[in-house]
């Protein structure tokens, strides 16, 4: 009988699945890692242990499992994947559903993440000073409850697609004042000196700014209608200084993916120091080394084929001095957070769907499902969603990603 596994995947580069050559040899793995985690639950009557809670939790969701009942039932089905091919045991049984629920609405979820960070930091995966981070807030929608966080803020690389930090966002608290607590999430793993941090226009803000400058890190931020002075303000600057001396700069790039056709022009104006930033921009908005305009003009098509015509002039700040052309990358790839994150969330884990509405489960949830995207991207899969297919159809090459992903 052949040995060979009828199902694969496949990497970026084409090859196999063979991660052995890409993890480093002993390395600590991820279960290791969750065992550390505090189990808040009293010890009297406690019959299932955090780590092989969560580890059911973990493999169920990177398989597919899109409730706590699915990975209940996967946990029943390959009991014997735990025991042989995983090396743990699960000694009164896989725990239910509700159990689960339970379990998860008492973890503290920073704890989860820093748990993960130290796994990916002892791995060697790290965030270079070129990689930028993306950071931005997404709802669960089916998480309804009284008190319930269903609002979660991520940062996420555009370069490695990792998720390397969320926080949640309480239901009275702004995206804002949660920035704070993710920086500091992430600055405890040293993820943020040095980069170049991007937020949507809503983050345009003083506090923001001085925030990340004093995590040791630069913004590059879209100015819009929240702030129409300073909007004033950067066009009529940039538009003044066009023609002139060498300090602008202008890039043209055509997109014409998604079903669409959108030509963006970026014009930028450095600024020799901060005396100056102050100055042209007549606020008190720290570090501001480069400020420009970005104009899009084409065409959308909407998903009921309605095409609508696209002509949109906005400003930009940041602190590092850029080129025209480095801005328009930077902000083309603004979206990945919400392609490669928040899209696999809903579309291929079902996130939305998701109905958990008690304690902090649905955080916890929320953050293995950006752990299983962020082990699918450090092992360059071409596909998440070949990912699940292949390892639905294969116990064996589920147990083989596992191991050589250093889960276990």
């Amino acid at each position: 009988m052949s040995n060979t596994i009828p199902h694969t995947i496949t990497l970026q580069d084409g090859t196999r699945c063979n991660l052995s050559k890409r993890m480093r040899k002993g390395a600590k793995p991820l279960v290791a890692f969750l065992s550390e985690i505090p189990d808040p639950r009293d010890a009297k009557g406690r019959r299932h242990s955090l780590t092989l809670i969560l580890l059911l939790v973990f493999v169920a969701t990177l398989q597919g499992s899109q409730s706590l009942k699915d990975a209940s039932l996967f946990g029943k089905i390959n009991q014997k994947l735990f025991e042989r091919i995983l090396g743990v045991t699960f000694c009164h049984g896989i725990p239910r559903a509700n159990t689960i629920s339970s379990v998860l609405q008492a973890i503290d979820p920073d704890l989860l993440v820093n748990a993960f960070l130290q796994f990916l930091e002892l791995l060697g995966i790290t965030i270079t000073t070129t990689d930028v981070l993306s950071f931005d807030g997404k709802t669960i929608r089916g998480a309804n409850g009284e008190g319930v966080i269903r609002h979660m803020l991520s940062l996420f690389s555009h370069g490695s697609h990792l998720a390397i930090g969320q926080v949640g966002v309480a239901g009275k608290e702004s995206e804002i004042a949660a920035l704070e607590r993710l920086l500091e999430q992430a600055t405890r793993h040293d993820l943020i000196a040095k980069k170049l941090l991007l937020g949507d226009a809503l983050h345009t803000q003083k506090t923001t700014v001085d925030l990340i400058l004093t995590a040791g890190a630069d913004y590059l931020f879209v100015v819009k209608g929240n702030q129409p002075g300073l909007k004033t303000t950067i066009l009529r600057e940039t538009e003044a200084a066009i023609g002139g001396a060498s300090a602008t700069d202008s890039f043209t790039m055509v997109t014409t993916d998604r079903k669409r056709e959108i030509t963006t022009t970026v014009t930028t104006l450095r600024l020799a120091n901060a005396s100056d930033a102050g100055r042209v921009l007549l606020g008190d908005w720290h570090g501001v080394k480069t400020i420009g305009i970005l104009h899009r003009t084409g065409t959308r098509v909407s998903k009921d084929g309605t095409v609508a015509q696209v002509d949109e002039t906005v400003g930009f700040i940041s602190s590092r001095i850029l080129s025209a052309k480095a801005i328009a990358t930077h902000l083309h790839n603004h979206w990945c957070i919400e392609n490669n994150l928040h899209w696999v969330k809903d579309e291929v884990y079902g996130e939305d769907k998701h109905t958990l509405r008690k304690g902090k489960a649905p955080q916890v949830m929320s953050y293995i499902r950006s752990m299983c995207i962020t082990v699918c991207n450090v092992l360059k899969v071409r596909s998440i969603s070949d990912v699940i297919h292949n390892v639905q159809k294969s116990t064996r090459l589920l147990g083989q990603f596992l191991r050589m992903g250093a889960i276990v």
